[in-house]
């Protein structure tokens, strides 16, 4: 039997981050995964945009320091509607979100996922209190008044006042809880990759919509002297298989297309990885002993760099709790009040992403023209815009 004072199940970017917060504050920590870094960094050429509260509570916790030389920041977000399908690399209506308009910092600083992950499994060894296991998983749980116990794959069983499930979208904890979801499948899959191109990005991070959803173009240090984006490129599932399988050539001259060449030619600058696109809720974020944070909790499209912002949201306010609560880790009554005060937040911010893409899928003509009216004339109200962009931030 090892006993801890937190167990967290999955060690990607989110469970990294509990795991440092609550090692951060004195308690003993043991995270279990099944992958190794090397393993689960391979084909992930994803990166994510840490937003304004996210930076702050990375530098409270020391993990900052450590990536903000390789982040680049993102000082206005552009959305073009290129909604013509008959021409689709023709801009039909295009707006810019400045951050200066609200906030003297950008919006956020873009992140490559492998560093991020690199640098999270440093600072976990480097801490005395905080333990990874690798290659072994939950494979079970129950919870008792005083504490939970976790089965592991390797046989071992943990006993800890608080568990932690950062387990995905596929959670064997959430299962074992009784907590069920809902999910909504999109027909999409998302290609990410990077690229490289002749037109400097200028910190501009660039959202291009047409049916089947949204081509994002994210800034990224210059690579072999060039500058370089994030490119995550979301499609019906059947054309995003058919992109997945294009030659090299024939693969940047269609995203060349698809970009309304804003930036020049692309090229690529890394290999192409394909991912499943769905929304997907919790019922409940906690159970007895046990509180669920990232995509175990909560699933969104990648648009508006809302997926592990709100991660880290519930990573945040678990912290809030063990300094209000330090004699009570775990108790029902503290994580009673993780589910109340995030809940309704997860909620809208599921809702509000799906109900985005829904819009940027569609191929109804109406659709996209009351896309293109809102674009170009919604925005133009100064608070409108203003509201929504703090929103964004959360």
């Amino acid at each position: 039997m090892i006993t801890t004072d937190v167990f967290i199940a999955g060690a990607g970017i989110a469970g990294s981050i509990a795991a440092l917060s609550y090692a951060k504050s004195a308690r003993n920590v043991i995270v279990a995964d099944p992958f190794s870094y090397e393993e689960s960094s391979k084909f992930d050429y994803r990166t994510t945009a840490y937003l304004q509260p996210s930076k702050l509570f990375l530098e409270l916790i020391g993990v900052w320091d450590c990536v903000k030389d390789s982040a680049m920041p993102l000082e206005v977000m552009k959305i073009i509607d290129a909604s013509d399908k008959g021409n689709p690399g023709k801009i039909k209506s295009e707006k810019n979100f400045n951050s200066s308009e609200i906030s003297d910092l950008p919006f956020g600083w873009n992140v490559k996922n492998s560093l991020m992950r690199s640098t999270l499994q440093d600072l976990i060894e480097r801490e005395g209190n905080c333990k990874l296991i690798t290659g072994t998983h939950a494979v079970d749980f129950i919870s008792r008044d005083d504490a939970a116990y976790v089965k592991l794959s390797s046989g071992k069983t943990v006993k800890a006042k608080l568990v932690i499930a950062a387990d995905g979208r596929n959670s064997v904890l959430r299962k074992k809880a009784g907590i069920s979801v809902k999910t909504h499948n999109f027909g999409q899959k998302a290609l990410a990759f990077a690229v490289t191109h002749s037109i400097p990005h200028k910190n501009i991070s660039t959202e291009i919509h047409l049916s089947g959803g949204p081509f994002t173009l994210v800034p990224l240090r210059d690579h072999d002297g060039k500058p370089s984006s994030a490119v995550v490129w979301m499609d019906k599932s059947e054309e995003a298989a058919k992109l997945m399988d294009m030659k090299d050539k024939e693969f940047e001259e269609e995203m060349t297309q698809r970009s309304c060449n804003v930036l020049g030619p692309l090229k690529l600058a890394s290999k192409r990885s394909l991912w499943p696109i769905i929304s997907q809720i919790a019922d409940r974020i906690y159970s007895k002993r046990l509180a669920l944070i990232g995509e175990t909790a909560h699933v969104v499209p990648p648009i508006g760099a809302q997926g592990l912002n709100m991660s880290l949201s519930d990573i945040k306010f678990l912290s809030e709790l063990d300094k209000k609560y330090p004699d009570d880790l775990g108790s029902t009554h503290s994580l009673n009040e993780y589910q109340k005060n995030r809940i309704a937040d997860i909620r809208q911010r599921v809702i509000g992403v799906s109900t985005l893409n829904h819009i940027s899928i569609s191929e109804n003509k109406v659709v996209q023209n009351i896309r293109a009216f809102g674009l170009e004339n919604f925005f133009q109200v100064p608070a409108v815009k203003n509201s929504a962009m703090k929103l964004g931030l959360g």
